[in-house]
């Protein structure tokens, strides 16, 4: 397999520079045949090939940023930012890990990627706000990310849809003040695994997705209700 320059230099994982010979050689186009990693994903519904990986990155690589993960010794994953706007300063964030190649590491190769590319889009290429867009099945990643200063902006009845999936999604997004403060307080975005792995430790059990979908639940429906009975 084809040995991909490094972009961006972590701790235990860099971000590598994708080629059409990567995509034509690797098992790239492998990730989105596997159910347990399209599982939440809006891909798997047909199968998709070296010919369609190829297709993909040739007619997205100049209007997105697509990096590939590395663990230091295997290609595990893909980060993207997509829908970048210099004007508005905004840009969508996207990521696929197969985490049994690397099973030690997970969750932390997904994190300290999405640490990454993060300072990469503010303090590079001068990005305000990043946002994602998840399954609610993932409220627990969105509360992880929450540690990189994503936060639950929003939740969205039944936007999910997949063949009889029809479910909930999470928006969260991470702005460039939220971004400064953790700076000032950590020194850097990423300041290390076994901190991450402490933070990981004292986080609060129950997710703020949770309780914001209790306050939904309870407080809006009874503010809608009575506003319905006007």
């Amino acid at each position: 397999m084809q040995e991909l320059d490094i972009f961006i230099k972590g701790e235990t994982i860099d971000l590598c520079i994708p080629t059409r010979e990567f995509a034509k050689g690797s098992n790239w186009y492998k990730w989105f045949n596997n159910p347990k990693i399209t599982k939440y994903l809006e891909q798997g519904f047909f199968p998709n090939t070296v010919d369609k990986q190829e297709n993909f990155f040739v007619s997205q690589k100049n209007d997105r940023m697509i990096l590939i993960i590395s663990n230091k010794s295997k290609y595990l994953g893909v980060v993207s930012l997509s829908k970048i706007n210099l004007i508005k300063k905004t840009c969508d964030l996207a990521i696929v890990v197969d985490s049994s190649m690397d099973k030690r590491g997970s969750p932390y190769i997904s994190l300290e990627a999405i640490a990454l590319i993060t300072v990469h889009a503010f303090e590079v290429i001068g990005i305000n706000r990043i946002s994602a867009g998840q399954h609610k099945g993932l409220e627990g990643w969105a509360q992880r990310m929450g540690l990189l200063g994503y936060i639950v902006e929003g939740i969205h009845t039944n936007k999910y849809i997949k063949a009889r999936d029809i479910c909930d999604s999470i928006t969260i997004a991470c702005v460039y003040e939220t971004y400064k403060k953790i700076i000032k307080q950590r020194g850097s975005l990423w300041d290390s695994k076994e901190k991450f792995k402490q933070r990981y430790k004292n986080m609060p059990k129950e997710t703020f997705t949770k309780e914001l979908e209790n306050f939904f639940r309870i407080e809006r429906t009874k503010y809608y209700d009575n506003l319905f009975n006007l």
